[in-house]
């Protein structure tokens, strides 16, 4: 007897078990994916555009009527470069919400559809930009100052819609943007094309240590009136990352300060600069290799076609940083051919920057300068001066961006550095080295063993020197840009002048 109750017991507990488990798999299945938010029924009963319109200038205007608005979150505080403010569209424009607290992306993130309900708020502007918020800023009265929407008060003006709207940035030129308070693009997600950072932003981050960072961008055309002004919070998470090196498409929300129009991003997934950046006196383009080795690049053309294609000149260098775009001597634009052509300058030209030289290949040091400006063969050249940071020494380079290397193994360059000078009392000897890096805005530079090992140029010098570099398999099959560098990332040594230096008959081959 005693044997069947044992057996009782466990097929009771079994049992209880059995129900235990059943009843812990439905409550999972009940719990586990929270419901969908859906649209709670309100209808929009006014535009943006035409609420916008109730707000001309001066004191805020209260909003006394039951009027709501729906719109696309366009922007939130994520990443940090939006603080306490949230933006949102319809399809007649565009309205900053002022919100109290913080992570508001938690509640409207970007793609979600909102209702407000504008009776009891103020409209007003912050130096042009219309803004909602819950009262009048007292402080600013007479500008349109108005405060934030208490974090207590925002379920009931702010109605939470469905997730992941359509959101697609309008396509715009700088040019259709106005400074005007009713500007259909202001507060709205825009996207401006075959757009880059200005040449003096590209060795800076999106922000400054100690405040928020105003960097240029611009087209191809050269034009100020097509530039504007990417503004980006020191305090979002992205403020410390270097600016984007290329050129392409970048979105944002367009607002405007005053007279100065204005643009933020995100974050940097809105910036696709993944093409190469407009002609400038300093290289564009990219070095395409081709399906035959070697592929083989000289200078004789500078006069006429500028700087060859995925040939750049940089100065401000570093181990981690590609460089600036260079100063270039005798550099003028041709507007037919849109490049920029150098002319030639003789090797005793002391002054700053890149130029195009006679090639030491078939001369000598005593070749007057008229032999030297007749010369066909010519040669990349350079003359540093100052110090680093305002595009001395060190810092040059002489940089080639290979598109790719797909395809192609045991990459090797070849290439002549020149010494310039005539042989007299010594000056300066300049160290170059060369190094590479993987994507158009690499964080690093590795560099490689050269033969000879050292490369040097000295004023004083006359020479013309073969170099050869073998890459080995670090730069096998890469479906990415690849930059190698001819750079000086060390201060010259000695006293008095600084060389000139150039390179020719740069040649790459592979297998």
């Amino acid at each position: 007897m005693t044997k069947i109750i044992f057996k009782n017991k466990w097929v009771i507990a079994a049992a209880l078990i059995i129900l235990i488990s059943a009843g812990l798999n439905s409550c999972k299945k009940k719990f586990a994916e929270p419901p969908q938010w859906t649209d709670p029924g309100l209808t929009a009963t006014m535009s943006l555009k035409d609420l916008k319109a109730k707000y001309t200038s001066g004191a805020p205007v209260q909003i006394t009527d039951d009027i709501i608005v729906s719109g696309i979150v366009s922007c939130d505080d994520k990443s940090g470069n939006f603080y306490q403010q949230i933006a949102f569209q319809d399809t007649t424009g565009g309205l900053l919400l002022r919100l109290a607290g913080s992570s508001h992306f938690n509640n409207f993130p970007v793609g979600r559809k909102i209702y407000v309900k504008c009776k009891g708020l103020w409209l007003g502007q912050y130096n042009g930009t219309l803004q909602l918020g819950g009262s009048v800023d007292s402080a600013y009265i007479n500008q349109g100052g108005v405060t934030l929407i208490p974090v207590n008060l925002q379920d009931k003006y702010v109605i939470r819609g469905p997730l992941n709207q359509p959101l697609v940035p309008k396509v715009v030129t700088v040019s259709q943007l106005t400074t005007s308070l009713q500007d259909r693009y202001v507060n709205t997600l825009i996207q401006l094309q075959g757009y880059e950072f200005n040449a003096g932003e590209l060795g800076k981050n999106y922000a400054d240590d100690a405040q928020s960072g105003n960097r240029i961008l611009q087209d191809c055309s050269g034009s100020t009136a097509n530039r504007i002004t990417l503004r980006t919070s020191n305090y979002c998470n992205f403020a410390t990352i270097r600016v984007a090196q290329g050129n392409g498409t970048i979105n944002g929300v367009y607002s405007f300060f005053g007279s100065t129009k204005q643009f933020t991003i995100r974050d940097t997934s809105d910036v696709k600069f993944n093409g190469t950046r407009c002609p400038t006196a300093s290289g564009y383009g990219s070095i395409a290799l081709g399906n035959t080795s070697p592929f083989v690049i000289n200078f004789d053309n500078l006069a006429t076609s500028g700087i060859p294609s995925g040939v750049y000149v940089k100065q401000d260098a570093t181990a981690d940083y590609t460089g600036n775009e260079a100063t270039v001597t005798s550099a003028t634009f041709n507007s037919t051919s849109q490049i920029y052509t150098l002319g030639p300058v003789s090797w005793n030209t002391t002054s700053l920057g890149f130029k195009n030289y006679a090639s030491a290949t078939g001369l000598t040091s005593t070749t007057s300068t008229t032999l030297q400006s007749a010369a066909t063969n010519r040669a990349l050249g350079s003359r540093q001066t100052g110090t680093a940071g305002s595009g001395g020494d060190p810092g040059y380079a002489y940089a080639f961006q290979l598109a790719n290397t797909t395809g192609k193994t045991n990459l090797k360059l070849t290439f002549k550095l020149q010494s310039l000078d005539a042989p007299t009392t010594a000056g300066r000897t300049v160290t170059w080295k060369v190094d590479y890096a993987v994507g158009l805005s690499p964080a690093g530079f590795t560099t490689v063993t050269t033969s000879p090992a050292t490369l040097t140029t000295a004023n004083g010098t006359f020479a013309n020197t073969t170099v050869t570099v073998d890459f080995g398999s670090a730069l096998n099959n890469i479906n990415q840009p690849v930059w190698i560098r001819v750079v000086a990332l060390t201060s010259s040594t000695g006293g008095g002048n600084r060389p000139s230096t150039a390179i020719d008959d740069v040649s790459f081959s592979w297998n």
